[in-house]
């Protein structure tokens, strides 16, 4: 079965135990506008038969590591004179917005790569989205490298875990979908109980990963060995661990 539907009463029990924590940090976060509506996308049923087949992937270099989120590289590339004359406008974005994305994880780095965030309202126009139903966050960790500290991993756990228990789907990515991507959703997959330890969460991904096109050339996620190991010696929030045991 497909990773993002490897889901069992444990995630029920998660949602309980999420309804009841009201404590999610928001940083990084920018509103598209002043005021934010409520998400009108409906999440996929994470309920399916063995035999159901993968969910398309809304762009090549993506896979669904859970039923709310998408790893992928990074969406967005400026447009050429060329592109534009030839009216050639597509964007990755688009493709993600259409899948049901609402809100964006961004783990480069500023000035790492054109930013995207600007064009998001003019984006959503486009394919007929409210902009209200989108956030972008931004939490910037070096290219091939392990995040600056376990607080900024927690601050993007809490931004996961507030979307899956509104139903939104996330999109997360770096600039190759490959590295930080990896070590994210490895931890998330930890963290949100669908993996029963680090190991676990990297055989998922790696089986994921078989399915994205640029696997032949980076036939690792996350890259390098010390994300690796970051992901294998992940472990959950303990608040997480205690609301279960009351449950």
């Amino acid at each position: 079965m497909s990773l993002a539907f490897e889901v069992s009463r444990r995630s029920s029990l998660r949602r309980q135990a999420t309804e009841n924590n009201s404590g999610h940090v928001h940083a990084h976060c920018i509103s598209l506008l002043p005021t934010r509506a409520s998400s009108s996308t409906t999440p996929p049923s994470p309920t399916v038969k063995a035999s159901r087949p993968r969910r398309p992937k809304p762009i090549p270099n993506s896979y669904w590591a859970t039923p709310y989120l998408v790893a992928c590289e990074f969406p967005y590339c400026p447009l050429t004179p060329a592109q534009m004359a030839q009216k050639q406008t597509k964007q990755k974005l688009d493709a993600l917005l259409l899948a049901g994305v609402r809100t964006f994880i961004d783990l480069t780095e500023p000035h790492e790569l054109f930013p995207y965030s600007p064009h998001l309202t003019e984006r959503c126009a486009l394919v007929g989205i409210d902009p209200r139903e989108v956030e972008y966050h931004n939490f910037p960790i070096r290219d091939r490298s392990l995040p600056d500290s376990v607080d900024l991993v927690r601050r993007i756990m809490d931004v996961l875990r507030d979307n899956e228990s509104r139903g939104r789907i996330t999109a997360v990515h770096c600039r190759g979908g490959i590295g930080r991507t990896g070590l994210i959703v490895g931890c998330w997959l930890v963290e949100c109980g669908i993996a029963k330890d680090g190991d676990d969460a990297l055989r998922m991904i790696a089986e994921e990963w078989k399915t994205v096109e640029k696997c032949k050339r980076y036939p690792l996620s996350p890259e390098t060995g010390p994300q690796h190991e970051y992901v294998r010696t992940f472990e959950r929030a303990a608040w997480i661990d205690e609301k279960h045991e009351v449950l």
